[in-house]
């Protein structure tokens, strides 16, 4: 690559490995003595055209997801048994084929978050007790549990650490529902564990391409989300969409965890905002949060709930997560 002086329009041949450097780098001119800065070039075309990209990539991702992603057996089973005429009888049985799930079970049942510290000894008691879509969202939580525990080396996400975020998502969701009287809390729960789930299938993409990620989010400071669009074209979120059609969960979800990170352009879809504001909330619970950004901002107008609601909704948020957390993981 040649450069040339500003000041006296001397030429110099420079090795290519400079301008691939992630510093600015600034040499001197030896005919005159002034400074040469060169800037580092943030992605070259080759580098970007050495992994594939795009709708091929996407379309080989999204063919790839029923195989190797398909719904834990159980919670397919248990939501086929928990619609229409429910069958207790049969979904005990099919729980205790698993005794170590079916004790999993029962113990959140019996946990602080739901209110029955040492009330249920059986699945059937926990239906009647607790209801069926509480008893199937606690199945839910058992089910996806080993899924989102999952190191995520390309995300830099230590054992644990996706499905603490993911459950603290679901607990704001589900709250925030509820402070907004809607009936929906329980898709809202699902759509929450379920928000980032495609950071697990797209992991070994962002390990392929681990040093461009590095390099663009340290030249650029770009979010997550926004590197993966500028490198692969599509984004955790969209192929989290994918994985809910692909299990036939309702449309109105896979849209909302589409569109979770960009709920302005979901058609108007209210649990995308939900798991917008969610999503910021849980993050707060982990860690200070600064101004909101301007597209929460834009969540907040179209979700009516007040300011002083919000922090106690973060209250009860951090109670149900502490509660839970042991619990579940």
């Amino acid at each position: 690559m040649n450069i040339t002086c500003a000041h006296c329009s001397k030429t110099y041949r420079i090795s290519d490995d400079l301008v691939h450097q992630i510093c600015r780098i600034q040499l001197m001119c030896t005919a005159c003595g002034s400074a040469i800065a060169i800037e580092p070039q943030i992605l070259s075309e080759e580098a970007l055209q050495a992994h594939p990209s795009g709708a091929a990539l996407r379309q080989e991702v999204v063919e790839n997801l029923k195989k190797l992603y398909p719904m834990p057996h159980i919670l397919l089973k248990a939501r086929t048994l928990l619609s229409g005429q429910k069958n207790f009888k049969e979904l005990e049985h099919l729980l205790n084929t698993d005794p170590a799930l079916a004790g999993r079970v029962l113990k959140i049942a019996n946990s602080a978050y739901y209110g029955m510290s040492g009330k249920v000894s059986s699945i059937q008691m926990a239906a009647t007790v607790l209801g069926t879509d509480t008893l199937l969202q606690i199945i839910t939580l058992v089910g996806y549990s080993k899924m989102l525990g999952r190191t995520l080396e390309g995300y830099g996400l230590d054992s644990g650490e996706l499905w603490k975020h993911s459950l603290a998502v679901a607990i704001c969701a589900r709250l925030i529902e509820e402070t907004l009287q809607a009936k929906n809390g329980d898709d809202a729960f699902l759509a929450g564990l379920m928000h980032d789930a495609g950071k697990i299938i797209l992991d070994t993409y962002i390990q392929d391409r681990q040093q461009l990620f590095s390099r663009y989010t340290h030249l650029t400071h770009a979010s997550t989300t926004a590197t993966e669009e500028k490198i692969l074209e599509f984004t955790h979120a969209d192929i989290g969409g994918e994985l809910c059609r692909k299990w036939n969960l309702p449309e109105t979800m896979a849209t909302a965890i589409q569109y979770h990170h960009t709920p302005a352009d979901s058609g108007g879809n209210r649990l995308a905002y939900v798991l917008n504001l969610a999503d910021h909330m849980a993050k707060g619970l982990s860690t200070a949060v600064d101004e909101p950004p301007d597209h929460l901002k834009e969540t907040l107008a179209y979700l009516p709930i007040p300011e002083i609601a919000l922090k106690d909704l973060s209250r009860k948020a951090q109670d149900a997560l502490e509660s839970l957390e042991e619990d579940t993981y």
